[in-house]
């Protein structure tokens, strides 16, 4: 804990969000922080602050104007992204890194004139070099922030300490000839190796543990505090370092990303130096986490454990959906009807069509909750400018469908629902027979190529849509969701929040883990489905067979998955199969799925 609390800024705006194919970007992890602050009790009135767009005057002084133009160009992210990506998302892309790079301007401000803490909830663009963008960042926004408080008059020392798992190699190029700015980088490989008068850079390869880590932290950093004497201290506090990095090669604990935060802090605050925090990399639905932890540190003294972020969803909608009146989501208002059902032909025997999904929700109703969800919006964003929504509520199930637009038939989503009184005796659940979210519009990327059933990339959106169906439980008052996932990398994904039926499938899950442990998420749905794995005692080959899994909503039934009798059965099935990956092996001579024995699969 530090001896007194410094006064801390939060910088942030509605418009911090990221919206790119391929889902490696949380687009909410700047909203995902701020809520969960929120939440605790921990923003300040007059210590939150919402930033302008950097303007070009300040841009300039730390990018070329060619680049600028350049920018201005269709196709001009394709380098800085990876990937092509249409207009729309270009010019959405330009306004938000503008606008976070207004937020690392306002932080600079602020931490300069209390002498104290701020933080921009976004920026950290440290692959952006003077003439050229990369690595998702198109402004280097801690330059431009540094150039803009030169032109202000601050003439100070300044140390950038950036420990995003990438090489600061943008910032270092830009004031490789300035005595008066040290960039700090402690990373997995170099990005360029251009030498600058004032850098520490230290590449330490792949596999970094917490203990080399902080050795490394607490060798070279405290040193360059005393020689260097700063000023002003920035600090890049990456996520990508984590163990569970969607795009991170080192196995960095969360109780370690913490110790690095507080040493950075420590170091800075015992001077009594200003501090200017900025959330660079981290990718995956995780990473808002460890930032999440720093800041209640930062704000209240002592860590305070975040939500999951399936749990953080669900709660936010959950606040939305009460302040839904009833009739709303009925689509009824308390007034008496213009024709009786006798009017009508009710009482002549005639059958009523069902009109209602689940026999509660109108399609009006489900439309107004959608919008006020935000997954229309979201739509919107991803460039479906008129989502329409459609229901069937034939004799073959209840199915919900959402198109891209009227004209236009592109299916977005299909949702297939029923009430569940079977799988659990005594409980009655909402059962998911299928889910498809997909972009037709969406390309696959080297870093998220097509996994088995993917016809399409995905929208990014199925913890909101768990999340929504979470709340119809709510609503419905129904004790959970059970879903069946086809494939493996779908069970594989949402084996976080949800737990299998039968216990005996979640030992056979957790072997299967093991052994495919080595294998891009892809290969190993293959390798699973197809009789690559054997019980290594008898030889038998084994694959995975769908099973349902079920998202209490009960304490009840959340006491009953978590109870000591299905943790004692998931062991003992566990320790029944011992798989291994054959280098060359096809599926069984038979074809069929080697399950047939007990032992091999889940009855």
């Amino acid at each position: 804990m530090l001896r007194h609390q410094p006064r801390v800024d939060l910088v942030i705006a509605p418009g911090y969000r990221y919206a790119l194919p391929g889902g490696l970007l949380d687009a909410e992890r700047p909203t995902r922080v701020f809520s969960f602050l929120r939440r605790a009790g921990l923003v300040l009135r007059g210590r939150l602050h919402r930033p302008h767009p950097a303007s070009f005057a300040e841009l300039r002084a730390a990018h070329d104007d060619d680049y600028l133009e350049r920018l201005q160009r269709p196709g001009a992210l394709t380098h800085v992204v990876g990937f092509n990506i249409p207009d729309r998302a270009e010019q959405e892309l330009l306004a938000v890194e503008r606008e976070m790079t207004g937020g690392t301007l306002l932080a600079a401000r602020l931490a300069l004139a209390s002498r104290g803490i701020a933080v921009n909830v976004g920026g950290g663009f440290h692959h952006a070099h003077r003439d050229r963008g990369g690595g998702f960042c198109i402004f280097n926004d801690v330059a431009v922030a540094i150039r803009a408080q030169r032109a202000a008059g601050f003439g100070g020392r300044i140390l950038v300490v950036d420990l995003d798992l990438h090489d600061g190699d943008g910032t270092r190029s830009i004031f490789a000839d300035d005595p008066t700015v040290h960039t700090y980088s402690v990373h997995n490989q170099n990005w360029n190796d251009r030498p600058a008068i004032e850098a520490t850079v230290l590449p330490l390869g792949p596999g970094v543990d917490d203990a080399r880590y902080l050795e490394t932290l607490a060798a070279t950093l405290p040193p360059l505090f005393e020689r260097f004497r700063p000023e002003l201290v920035v600090y890049l506090c990456g996520a990508d370092p984590a163990a569970d990095d969607a795009l991170g090669d080192w196995q960095v604990s969360a109780a370690g990303l913490l110790e690095r935060d507080r040493m950075v802090t420590g170091l800075a605050r015992r001077r009594h130096l200003p501090l200017v925090v900025t959330l660079a990399g981290g990718y995956g639905d995780n990473s808002w986490r460890y930032f999440a932890r720093f800041l209640s540190w930062l704000l209240y003294g002592r860590v305070l454990e975040p939500p999951t972020t399936a749990d953080l969803i669900v709660d936010r909608f959950r606040d939305l959906m009460h302040s839904f009146p009833v009739g709303e989501l009925r689509g009824t208002v308390e007034e008496e009807p213009l024709l009786t059902e006798a009017d009508l032909g009710g009482g002549q025997g005639l059958a009523s069509p069902e009109t209602r999904l689940l026999g509660f929700y109108s399609l009006s109703g489900l439309e107004l909750a959608l919008e006020r969800l935000g997954h229309m919006a979201r739509l919107r964003e991803l460039g479906f400018a008129s989502p329409q929504v459609e229901f069937d509520l034939g004799a073959s199930g209840q199915t919900l469908r959402i198109f891209g637009s009227r004209g236009r038939r592109e299916l977005l989503l299909e949702l297939r629902l029923r009430r569940d009184r079977r799988s659990i005796p005594g409980e009655e659940l909402l059962a998911v027979d299928w889910l498809l979210l997909q972009n037709p519009r969406g390309r696959f990327t080297p870093t998220r190529p097509a996994l088995p059933g993917q016809t399409y990339p995905g929208l990014g959106m199925l913890r909101e849509t768990m999340a929504a169906l979470l709340l119809i439980c709510d609503r419905l008052q129904l004790s959970g969701l059970i879903v069946t996932p086809s494939h493996f990398h779908a069970v594989a994904q949402a084996r976080s929040q949800m737990s299998f039926l039968d216990p005996r499938a979640e030992g056979l899950f957790r072997s299967f883990r093991k052994a495919l442990q080595p294998l891009a998420l892809g290969e190993a749905t293959r390798a699973a489905s197809d009789g690559r794995l054997r019980n290594a005692e008898t030889g038998v080959p084994v694959r995975w067979i769908p099973t349902p899994m079920i998202l209490p909503v009960t304490a009840a039934l959340r006491q009953r998955l978590d109870s000591s009798e299905y943790e004692r059965a998931a062991a003992d099935s566990e320790l029944e199969l011992r798989l291994e990956e054959l280098s060359a092996a096809g599926p069984p001579a038979s074809g069929r799925a080697a399950a047939p024995a007990e032992e091999e699969g889940v009855p």
